[in-house]
């Protein structure tokens, strides 16, 4: 299930920076999630970047084509039951590679970790709780 969505300005970073951030997300990603033990394979991990025209991207009420400053975004989401320090860590190991990788200010990237519920998130038109039922009760148990 683990999904994380970049949003980038288009044209700011080159494109083997992107590609490099997007290989090292999804081991981290994995990693964060599973221990070394119950690790899934790394197919599970979706990994993306939503490039944005400069002209419609503001912050802090400035067009980046006017001159705004860059602020690079990540959305990722996962299944409810996960940690309050896995979603730490989640915020952090997305924020320092995002810096890492693009050599934005650390200060102006912002994420957010989205929990969803099993019920609600599809594998193969499945949902999740039924798919990966005794995945979601282990994890509640422990």
């Amino acid at each position: 299930m683990p999904v994380v969505q970049f949003h980038l300005v288009r044209d700011r970073y080159p494109k083997e920076a992107i590609h490099a951030l997007l290989d090292d997300v999804t081991e981290f990603y994995a990693g964060t999630l599973y221990p070394e033990a119950e690790r899934p394979p790394v197919e599970r991990v979706r990994a993306f970047v939503n490039l944005v025209e400069p002209d419609m991207w503001a912050t802090g009420g400035r067009l980046v084509s006017e001159g705004g400053p860059d602020s690079p975004y990540f959305t990722c989401l996962v299944l409810t039951g996960r940690s309050i320090e896995q979603h730490h860590a989640l915020i952090e190991g997305f924020t320092g590679r995002i810096v890492k990788h693009l050599g934005c200010e650390k200060d102006r990237v912002r994420g957010q970790v989205v929990p969803i519920e099993p019920d609600n998130w599809g594998i193969a038109g499945v949902p999740a709780a039924v798919a990966r039922r005794a995945e979601i009760e282990a994890r509640a148990n422990s």
